[in-house]
């Protein structure tokens, strides 16, 4: 077969270099049969119908080769084959060949705007051109590098990623590699960029490069917020090995609200660490939101032990005592609260202290005297007269009933005064 195909390639040549050309396209024909997609021999079998002003069949042939040529990835034979579809005579094509040719050409007017300085209307005629021909890279490629010239990134990469995706679908995986590598000169640790690379890597079977790449993606995913994607990256790379992405892994369960996930992989890693205070914190704002509150008691009681002036965390603790039913032991925090805040004169926060009291046990007699006390201590009188008529409603709910009278009688006293 081989011995058969090197004399039709003599015998092709032979008859091109006496200029016989019909005869040269039927040794083309035969070497197409031993291989229909030669886009060389289409090439050649262009030229020979040109030669023959068979404008028709020479636009066909060529027509193929671009499109074989175009399949390789092979841009600079693409664009050798538009320029001599453009010589072509479009009088001798019919209809359906001559709206092919025009677009054709479209191309060669759009790099030649490019080549002038006219880069955004080259741009136009390049996404026009795409439209009407998604899978030509030769365009995308183009377009690509008008972008770059003119400092546009963003746009530019977008290109690449488009061609990637074209390749990856037809499985051409090294084709798919030349464009994320371009990508990753161009933009090393964008989202795209890293995404198309961890993918190269696991349908290759590259472990290394995986995680890696992995352990990268999960971290600019996060960053910037885009948790499923950071969650698939982070698991990929825990998979492939990477442990010491567990931590990033809960965060990410954790902000995604999928908070039973997330307290298995904290609680592990406080199995491994159990004095890490950072763990302890992000186990217990897991257990909040999953009102796990008996778990949840035990670590913000450990982490009160340790910060006992930390006062948002001893209010945390109050709050979740209340929900296990320790409210004394809540109202004793508030109190010591409430106390250090009046020492300061931080009057409005002592009356939050005392409302959250009331919150809950809203007939506590001490808090609503001493909220009382306090209004009117500040001279305020429309909020005094309001909170000892709240402390009488209790005195007289618990039958008490002299104290209840006496307090009726400073509340008749305030609404005597101006």
């Amino acid at each position: 077969m081989s011995e058969d195909k090197n004399l039709i390639v003599k015998m092709a040549y032979l008859y091109v270099q006496g200029g016989e050309w019909y005869k040269a396209i039927e040794e083309y024909k035969k070497l197409l049969a031993l291989d229909p997609e030669d886009a060389h021999v289409f090439n050649m079998m262009g030229d020979a119908y040109a030669k023959k002003r068979d404008d028709a069949d020479s636009f066909d042939a060529y027509m193929t080769a671009r499109a074989l040529y175009s399949k390789q990835g092979n841009f600079a034979k693409v664009s050798s084959i538009e320029k001599k579809i453009q010589k072509l005579d479009p009088g001798l094509l019919d209809l359906k060949r001559r709206h092919v040719f025009e677009s054709v050409t479209k191309t060669l007017e759009a790099d030649r705007m490019a080549a002038e300085g006219n880069p955004e209307e080259a741009a136009a005629y390049y996404l026009k051109l795409i439209e009407a021909e998604p899978l030509n890279f030769s365009y995308r490629e183009k377009l690509a590098a008008l972008y770059l010239e003119g400092a546009q990134i963003t746009e530019a990469l977008d290109q690449l990623r488009a061609i990637a995706d074209i390749h990856l679908e037809a499985g051409r995986l090294d084709k798919a590699q030349a464009m994320a590598d371009q990508m990753a000169e161009m933009d090393p640790e964008g989202y795209d960029t890293l995404k198309l690379l961890g993918e190269l890597a696991d349908r290759k079977g590259d472990q290394d490069t995986l995680l890696r790449t992995y352990d990268r993606l999960s971290r600019v995913a996060y960053g910037a917020g885009h948790l499923e994607e950071a969650k698939t990256a982070v698991e990929k790379a825990i998979a492939a090995g990477h442990q010491g992405l567990r931590l990033l892994h809960a965060k990410i369960l954790s902000e995604s609200r999928l908070f039973a996930e997330a307290k298995k992989e904290f609680d592990l890693l406080l199995a491994e660490a159990p004095e890490d205070e950072d763990l302890v914190s992000q186990l217990l704002s897991v257990e909040e939101a999953l009102k796990d509150w008996n778990a949840a008691l035990a670590h913000a009681a450990f982490l009160a032990e340790r910060h006992p002036e930390d006062q948002p965390l001893q209010g945390r603790l109050a709050r979740i005592l209340i929900q296990v039913g320790r409210k004394a032991d809540a109202t004793q925090i508030y109190l010591k609260q409430a106390a250090a805040a009046l020492k300061e004169n931080r009057i409005d926060a002592v009356l939050g202290l005392f409302d959250q009291i009331l919150a809950y046990e809203p007939d506590q007699l001490d808090i609503l005297k001493k909220k009382a006390e306090l209004y009117l201590k500040l001279g305020k009188k429309a909020e005094t007269i309001n909170a000892y008529k709240a402390f009488q409603n209790a005195l007289t709910q618990k039958k008490m009933s002299e104290e209840a009278r006496r307090i009726g009688i400073i509340i008749n006293k305030l609404s005597g005064l101006k």
